[in-house]
C-alpha cells in the first residue's frame, strides 16, 4: 500500500492533484442565483417550482387534447433550441412538464436569470 503519499501524479499530463485543483476555474459567485432569489422569483410564477435544490425548475401543464400538448412541446423545443436553452419537455396524454436548467462552462447547473425569463416567456 501507498500509505503516508500526500500527492498523486496523474501519468497523462505529469501535474499533481493540487496542481489540478488549481487550475480548475472557479465558479463565478454571481453566475447561479441563489436559493431564496429563485424562491423569490418562482411566487410570481404560477405552476412553477423548484426542484433538486433549486438546480432547475418545473411546471407541468394540462391541455384540452393530446394534439394541443404535443403543438405546445413542439413550440417549447424549438424556443429551447434556438435560444440555447437547457430544457427537458416530456409529454404524458395531455400532460405536458417542462424542466428548465442553466450551465455554467464549468460543468456546474443552476437557476441563472436567463432560465427565469424564459420560464416566463412560456406563460
Amino acid at each position: 500500500m501507498f500509505q503516508g503519499v500526500e500527492e498523486y501524479v496523474l501519468p497523462s499530463s505529469g501535474w499533481t492533484l493540487a496542481d489540478l485543483m488549481r487550475r480548475i476555474p472557479s465558479l463565478p459567485e454571481d453566475h447561479f442565483l441563489k436559493p431564496e432569489r429563485v424562491q423569490e422569483e418562482l411566487r410570481t410564477m404560477l405552476g412553477w417550482r423548484g426542484i433538486v435544490n433549486f438546480r432547475a425548475i418545473q411546471h407541468v401543464r394540462r391541455f384540452p387534447t393530446e394534439e394541443v400538448a404535443s403543438k405546445f412541446v413542439d413550440y417549447v423545443s424549438a424556443l429551447a433550441r434556438e435560444s440555447g436553452q437547457l430544457c427537458s419537455v416530456v409529454q404524458t396524454l395531455d400532460h405536458v412538464t417542462v424542466t428548465l436548467t442553466g450551465r455554467h462552462p464549468g460543468g456546474h447547473f443552476g437557476i441563472t436569470r436567463a432560465v427565469i425569463d424564459f420560464a416566463k416567456r412560456l406563460r
